[in-house]
């Protein structure tokens, strides 16, 4: 007698084929579709595991970002309350573990800034520049980064890359009047005094009857007349 008769044949496969066609009949799909998936099962068993991987795995990804930004910021406060050489440190350290992370951008910043302090303008303006690439033109920090990486330069008497600076920040709202009073400043120190007033008649142009450029305008008006009594 055969081992595997219609009494004790073993019902796994076909129960479980049973429970297949069992719930697409219960979610009522038109004939067709049915016939698709009983056809393309096995394609879409392995798409559907494609796709738990790809869950599976973002999730651990998203779990290991968020890790890391949490561990950026705390070592970025801790680094921000020592002083000297070992805060320099510490913000270094920050940049190589964190590179991907925000802390690692301010990092980047308050490094740039010390420079700035320490009368280190070369290497403070080399900084600001490395920073810019690494943030969009709408974010908040990008018109600071360019404000400190013109004033480094000029500060350096690199003017022809302060000006070009300068000259980004002047189309920022909010920031023209520092754009436009560095071009101006960079022009007098190079005794181009008719190229600073023009500048400054520029801005004025450009603000046109703004009333909240009030005070700022009296102020560009006096260095205007400050510099035609040099001529």
């Amino acid at each position: 007698m055969s081992k595997e008769s219609v009494f004790n044949k073993k019902l796994a496969p076909e129960t479980t084929m049973e429970k297949v066609e069992g719930l697409l009949e219960h979610f009522n799909l038109p004939p067709k579709v049915i016939t698709f998936i009983r056809k393309h099962q096995r394609r879409i068993q392995v798409f559907l595991g494609i796709v738990i991987v790809c869950i599976v795995a973002w999730s651990f990804y998203g779990s290991y970002l968020d890790k890391v930004t949490e561990e950026g910021a705390t070592a970025l406060s801790g680094a921000l309350r020592k002083q000297g050489d070992e805060k320099m440190t510490a913000l270094q350290k920050v940049v190589e573990d964190y590179g991907t992370t925000s802390s690692a951008l301010w990092a980047k910043v308050e490094l740039a800034h010390h420079d700035m302090e320490a009368g280190e303008f070369a290497a403070a303006a080399k900084k600001y520049e490395e920073i810019l690439p690494e943030i969009d033109a709408d974010n908040p920090i990008y018109p600071l980064i360019l404000f400190g990486g013109a004033q480094a330069h000029e500060s350096n008497n690199s003017f022809q890359q302060s000006n070009r600076l300068y000259d980004l920040l002047k189309a920022i709202t909010g920031f023209e009047y520092l754009g436009y009073t560095g071009l101006a400043r960079i022009e007098e120190a190079q005794g181009n005094i008719e190229k600073a007033i023009s500048i400054y008649n520029n801005f004025l142009l450009d603000v046109g009857d703004d009333q909240s450029y009030a005070e700022t305008k009296a102020d560009i008006d006096n260095k205007i007349a400050r510099l035609k009594a040099l001529m």
